[in-house]
Order: structure tokens, then sequence, then C-alpha cells
């Protein structure tokens, strides 16, 4: 009788010492995954800045990369989803991201709402005719509660302890 109570002791303890360890890492594999999820948003968000940089040497032979479906002028606070044709709202808007029925995540709110949010910040430099020669693109994601910051985001504060993913890339308009 006393083996069975000391045998059940031994187990009920070894049961509760294991709990918080399973919760712990269920919550840093969520976390992982909330990482990578929004570092290929990120990404995702400078490759449609290039594209939509690509579609105009396409489209419009006769102008420069950057002349239009861009901010004439820097902009800091922008969004551009997947199908977007231009990148228009620079302003503060939402950048809360959707997951719609096709696995696209876009800012219309089309969807499931997501715990992600993204801007871009596009930085242009003109030649000496005041035309746009590189465009430095820089994509940020965050993956917590609230809006995103009022302030810039810098490379300094953006990392996984504040919850942050970005990519940074920079364009050129190297079509003559």
């Amino acid at each position: 009788m006393i083996e069975a109570m000391l045998a059940t002791i031994f187990l009920v303890s070894g049961v509760v010492a294991i709990i918080p360890l399973i919760s712990f890492s269920l919550r840093e594999a969520i976390d992982s995954r909330d990482q990578v999820i929004a570092g290929m948003l990120a990404q995702e968000g400078a490759e449609l800045v290039q594209n939509l940089r690509d579609d105009n040497w396409v489209q419009l032979p006769e102008k420069k990369a950057f002349e239009s479906n861009f901010p004439l002028n820097s902009a800091t606070n922008c969004r551009l989803d997947y199908n977007d044709s231009t990148v228009s709202t620079c302003d503060s808007s939402s950048k809360a991201l959707s997951l719609n029925g096709n696995g696209f995540y876009s800012h219309d709110g089309g969807g499931t709402a997501t715990k992600f949010q993204r801007k871009i910040e596009l930085k242009f430099t003109p030649d000496n005719n005041m035309t746009a020669t590189k465009l430095e693109v820089v994509s940020v994601v965050l993956w917590k509660a609230g809006n995103f910051p009022t302030d810039p985001i810098s490379v300094t504060n953006c990392n996984t302890l504040s919850k942050c993913a970005f990519t940074k890339t920079t364009l050129t308009n190297w079509r003559p």
C-alpha cells in the first residue's frame, strides 16, 4: 500500500513538473512560426515594390522605372498587396493584414484577421535631373497587438524581441 502511494506521488509530481515545459515549448514553437511568417511577409513587401518597377519597364518603355505607380516623393507609411497595381496608400490607414480564402495576405480586410501588420517605407534618391534613380525599400512587419508605432521603425529597434521583422533592399533605374 505504501509503495503504491509513493509511486503515485512520484508519478503526479513528474507530470506536474513536465506541464510548464510543455507550455513553454508550445509558446516558443508558435513564436518561431510567427517569426518565419513575418520574415516572409516582409520579403514579399519588398518584392511587390520590385515587381511594380519591373512592370513599369514592360508597360511604359518610354518612362523611367519610378515615374508611374509610385508616390512622387519618399514615403514612410505605404501599403501594397499582391493584387495592387500602384503604391498609393501612403497614409495613416490600417496596416493590418487579413488572410483570404486563397491563402493570400492583404490589407483589404477580406478574410480572416491576423496579428500581422505590414508597412513599406520608400526613399528615393534623385539624379541631377531630379529623376528618381534609386529607391531604398524597407518592408516592416509586426506581429503583436496594437497599431504600428508612429515613430519610424529602424534597424536598431526592429527585432524578434519586439516582434518585428524587416527587409531592406535598393532598387535602381538601370534601364536607359
